[in-house]
């Protein structure tokens, strides 16, 4: 049973169609009735309150930019439910991603003479020369899976791809990579910097 209350008792699919012809009035209406109940679903994945708005806030342009989509198979709640809950993973992991990358550079020794940052430049701009000679999907794959540590599984969902042919693309894209490197910099640099060992 839907227990959807509006101020003059309007029902749900009547919302649902003035949100699907971009009427901010039922767009207003819908977000008064269900924001409190989808802040509590992102207050449950967020570190802090400002964090379960920001999830709240990228729900909502979502659900109002997607209900276009909704065809009225199964309930209307669980459908925007999916949504937020999609958006509240999303924002943990890119706070992961963003929490490794600070640590990383944290654990950096400067001081440690075996750092030659003439070296790190080389390799940043032969790997950057060697990505731009992918192809497109490899390129996309590769940055996923080796720059942004997805996993395998994370980039096929995100592509909307089969993992077989994620994997494919990223073996193809580290041999082209590995390939340019070391004729660039040579099997010294490779193995300095780990970039031969996948």
């Amino acid at each position: 049973m839907c227990y959807f209350y509006v101020v003059d008792k309007m029902n749900l699919d009547t919302v649902i169609e003035g949100c699907k012809e971009g009427n901010r009035a039922m767009q207003k209406r819908l977000y008064e009735e269900y924001s409190p109940r989808y802040y509590a679903l992102c207050r449950r994945y967020s570190a802090d309150d400002e964090e379960a708005r920001e999830i709240l806030t990228e729900g909502f342009i979502s659900v109002f930019e997607d209900i276009k989509m909704y065809r009225y198979e199964g309930s209307f709640e669980g459908w925007m439910q999916t949504i937020f809950m999609r958006k509240a993973v999303k924002m943990f992991r890119d706070k992961k991603r963003r929490q490794r990358y600070f640590e990383a550079i944290d654990d950096i020794d400067y001081e440690d003479e075996r750092v030659d940052i003439v070296e790190q430049i080389d390799v940043r701009d032969a790997l950057v020369a060697a990505l731009h000679r992918l192809p497109k999907d490899e390129r996309v794959v590769f940055n996923l899976v080796a720059v942004e540590e997805f996993t395998l599984p994370e980039a096929a969902e995100e592509l909307e791809v089969s993992v077989s042919t994620v994997k494919t693309r990223y073996y193809k894209a580290l041999q082209t990579v590995q390939t340019i490197l070391k004729r660039r910099l040579g099997n010294e640099f490779l193995k300095k910097y780990k970039l031969g060992e996948y």
